[in-house]
């Protein structure tokens, strides 16, 4: 009997370990993770508790499109943008509506960072493979690396938007240096080969917001601890400078012709043609936006008096402040400021380190992308989000692990 319960509860704990996997998942199939944790919880004899408050402002922005739904026009389309954030709502349902007091320990995170790590370096590895082996692609002598995001995207089975990999290989990089700090790496030179892969990556598709918030994530989380992390500070110090010479994508941002026409060519120039539109509609509908199925429509009839070049690709706003408050208005926008404040600061009260900076990061990252417009962005800051803050909560219970 008790061996029955054991392996009951213990679903939970590989279901959790499935998400490590989350690099490796393909983009039709990002929502399994999270349909196989509600199962194994329900299945598990974990005891069933509600925390209101933490399921309501978690669950909050979900709740938000929700009501912008009643006043969208293109209804149709706002439907499917719920459901693909429908892990808005499931995953803060399962971590506080289900499993409230429920604490998951260091063990089981410890496993989880590892299993990222190594499935990112099999993304990574998997990504250089096509990228080596390419003998079709002419690549430019400076180092430009579109071409390298679209193998990257394109690749068969895995192929992932160079965003949305960018903030995997990143994610990697911050387990590794907590578990470089906690010193919870007995073979820790296999983690370094696996790390430098994956940054090698990273550098190569060079999503410029998710690596500068990598970056500043990393550096305020290793500020306090200076001597003993120095080596690492003084290597990302490295990085920038070699960035800044080396890498067009990020030098582009230092031309002062990027603000003041749309080029094609440049991605900077493109966002700040996105921008002022955005800025734009914003004024138009300030309170309450255009709801969740009008927001791409808004956009496309400023890009209609304004450029062709964003006309033509529909460009999103290319930042999830300004989408949320394109689709929800000042109230939907103040609420997502909101439910950001009382993560970090629950994080701060209690010394949650780690969700401190993985909260600088993605909030670095939504100042440059739509993130949770897709399974692949959503999910995992939700789950991560929950996860981090379940780990060794006080009073409450803990599902055993069997070692590391």
């Amino acid at each position: 009997m008790v061996n029955k319960i054991f392996k009951r509860e213990n679903l939970v704990n590989n279901a959790i370990l499935f998400f490590a996997i989350f690099p490796l998942i393909p983009n039709n199939t990002k929502g399994l993770p999270v349909i196989l944790l509600f199962l194994a919880v329900l299945l598990s004899n974990i005891k069933k508790h509600i925390n209101w408050k933490w399921l309501l402002i978690n669950s909050s922005l979900f709740l938000t499109y929700l009501i912008s739904l009643s006043y969208t026009e293109n209804f149709n389309i706002g439907l499917k943008k719920l459901e693909t954030g429908l892990s808005i709502l499931i995953i803060p349902i399962i971590f506080f509506g289900l499993i409230a007091q429920h604490s998951f320990n260091k063990t089981l995170k410890t496993k989880f960072f590892k299993f990222f790590i190594f499935s990112s370096f099999c993304f990574s590895a998997y990504s250089l493979f096509f990228i080596v082996t390419d003998t079709t692609t002419n690549y430019y002598s400076d180092w430009y690396t579109d071409k390298f995001r679209v193998i990257v995207t394109e690749m068969p089975f895995i192929g992932q938007h160079p965003i949305y990999a960018s903030i995997f290989l990143s994610i990697s990089v911050i387990f590794f240096v907590e578990l470089i700090k906690n010193n919870s790496i007995k073979t820790k030179y296999v983690y370094i080969l696996f790390t430098s892969v994956n940054v090698l990556l990273l550098l190569m598709i060079m999503s410029k917001g998710v690596v500068l918030g990598l970056l500043l994530s990393v550096f305020i989380g290793l500020l306090k601890n200076f001597r003993k992390s120095k080596f690492i500070i003084i290597s990302l110090i490295c990085v920038v400078i070699s960035l800044l010479v080396f890498n067009t994508r990020v030098k582009e941002i230092f031309k002062a012709e990027m603000y003041s026409e749309i080029n094609e060519n440049f991605s900077t120039s493109i966002r700040v043609g996105i921008y002022k539109c955005a800025i734009k509609v914003i004024g138009e509908e300030f309170i309450l936006g255009y709801g969740i199925g009008d927001s791409q429509r808004a956009l496309n009839l400023c890009y209609s008096n304004y450029s062709n070049v964003l006309l033509k690709n529909r460009y999103n706003s290319h930042n999830q402040y300004l989408d949320i408050f394109i689709k929800t208005g000042f109230f939907g926008f103040f609420i997502f400021l909101y439910f950001l404040y009382m993560n970090f600061s629950k994080a701060c009260k209690n010394e949650n380190k780690l969700m401190i900076i993985l909260l600088i990061f993605y909030c670095v990252l939504f100042l440059t992308e739509n993130i949770l417009v897709r399974q692949s962005g959503v999910i995992l800051f939700f789950f991560l989000l929950s996860f981090l803050s379940s780990i060794n909560k006080t009073n409450s219970t803990q599902i055993k692990t069997n070692g590391d």
